[in-house]
C-alpha cells in the first residue's frame, strides 16, 4: 500500500459543503483544466476525470489561484448531499478524509467511501 502522503486524496466537508481535491490527485491525472465528478452510489465510489469546457458538469481548475494552495476548493450542496445520502454512517457537520487509487491508462482518480475516515475538525 502506497503512503498516504503519496495517494490521491480528497476532503469532503458536510459542514461547509466543501471538497476538496488535493493538488497531487490532480497532478496523477494530468493536470487537467476542467474535471468531471461521477458518484457510482451502487458500489459507493466517486471518480475525477479530466474533461473539457464543453461539458456543462465540469467544473474549471485555475491552475493560478491554485499555486500557492495544497487543493482545489469546490462547493456544491448539491452534491454533498448526495456523497452524504450514499455514505448512510457519515455524520452532518464532519469532515471525511478519501484516499484513493489512480487508474492510469483512464486518467481517473477512483475513491471508495467506505474507506473515507473522519477529520478532527481542527485539520480540516
Amino acid at each position: 500500500m502506497k503512503n498516504n502522503l503519496t495517494r490521491p486524496t480528497i476532503l469532503v466537508d458536510l459542514k461547509k459543503c466543501r471538497i476538496r481535491i488535493h493538488k497531487n490527485t490532480l497532478h496523477s491525472i494530468g493536470n487537467p483544466d476542467n474535471v468531471l465528478l461521477l458518484v457510482n452510489p451502487e458500489e459507493h465510489t466517486l471518480a475525477i476525470l479530466c474533461s473539457d469546457r464543453s461539458d456543462p458538469r465540469a467544473h474549471h481548475i485555475s491552475w493560478a489561484s491554485l499555486a500557492k494552495r495544497k487543493s482545489f476548493e469546490l462547493y456544491s450542496s448539491v452534491l454533498v448531499k448526495s456523497l452524504r445520502n450514499v455514505c448512510n454512517d457519515w455524520q452532518d457537520n464532519q469532515s471525511y478524509r478519501i484516499y484513493g487509487e489512480i487508474i492510469s491508462n483512464e486518467g481517473v482518480a477512483l475513491f471508495h467511501m467506505t474507506e473515507s475516515v473522519l477529520v478532527n475538525r481542527a485539520q480540516s
